[in-house]
């Protein structure tokens, strides 16, 4: 018993070593970002980046905050483009979803094959920048930061699938369709109460999808009014390349009044791009585990 029990302690700790370790991989980034956000300019550019400033200086957030209005006009925006489209995708995935996990579906083999088609070929970029400007006029729109790419994905309505099929019994459906329940009704106080795991898991997938997007502002969006923070933050990082280049250029030239973020700026932007997901993450993972581990199991 003692031998088993010993045997049990030591897997155990073993398991708890090597996920701190993991952890600690995992959580260093952010730590070094933090640390760079708060460090003299001259002496990140010395020094480099460090897990512990070797100049404390919080002049890149006073930066920030004497650039308050337009950083919290992008952040606004994608609050707001993470939030609906987050709950759109949900919604659209979901229905989705509920017929491909019907047996007495006429068309589901069909349909299912349409999505796993999707998901190994599309049409490229320069054929979707034309239907999506061309077609539908979405450039320099709100839509144009809704609509592209993360409208619903391939993976996830396989995954609602599996979910209906694995974890809601036909009894419960073929019951309610004998007291007269109609699909709708089945579909909002049936399976989506039952889904909840895998709605939350759906919705953290295309959360941090939405959030953390910068190449539809980067194709489809020119007035700075429309960035979100991270397509701020991308062109900050293009301004900083620019800068550089201008001083290989220009030796001796003062570009000192260019009115350009500097890298620890740059950081500090990340961090607050970052910051969200950080916050919502914990609350949420016992439901995201389960989604995943029920979601991709075959139906």
């Amino acid at each position: 018993m003692n031998k088993k029990f010993n045997s049990e302690t030591r897997f155990r700790c073993i398991c708890l070593a090597i996920l701190l370790l993991f952890t600690a991989i995992c959580i260093a980034p952010f730590l070094l970002m933090f640390s760079a956000s708060v460090t003299e300019e001259q002496a990140l550019i010395r020094d480099g980046y460090k897990f512990w400033p070797e100049t404390l200086s919080f002049d890149t957030y006073r930066y920030l905050w004497a650039k308050r209005e337009t950083i919290f006009r992008a952040y606004m925006i994608s609050v707001f483009v993470t939030l609906v489209g987050t709950v759109t995708n949900v919604i659209i995935t979901s229905l989705f979803g509920y017929p491909l996990s019907r047996k007495d579906f006429k068309y589901r083999n069909v349909f299912a094959f349409l999505i796993f088609f999707t998901m190994l070929f599309n049409g490229g970029m320069t054929a979707s920048y034309i239907i999506w400007t061309r077609t539908f006029h979405i450039k320099n729109t709100i839509w144009a930061l809704l609509l592209p790419n993360y409208l619903m994905g391939g993976m996830n309505v396989l995954m609602v699938r599996n979910y209906y099929t694995a974890s809601i019994p036909d009894s419960i459906l073929e019951a309610a369709r004998v007291d007269g329940a109609s699909e709708m009704t089945i579909y909002t106080k049936i399976l989506v109460p039952l889904s909840k795991p895998v709605m939350i898991t759906i919705a953290l997938f295309a959360g941090i999808a939405y959030w953390n997007d910068w190449t539809n502002g980067l194709y489809y969006i020119s007035d700075s009014k429309l960035y979100s923070i991270n397509v701020y933050l991308n062109n900050l990082m293009n301004n900083i390349q620019l800068l550089t280049q201008q001083s290989t250029l220009t030796e001796g030239a003062n570009l000192a009044g260019m009115d350009l973020p500097s890298v620890g700026v740059r950081m500090a932007i990340a961090m607050i791009a970052v910051l969200p997901v950080m916050i919502i993450f914990p609350f949420i993972q016992g439901q995201l585990v389960k989604g995943v581990v029920i979601g991709g199991v075959k139906g």
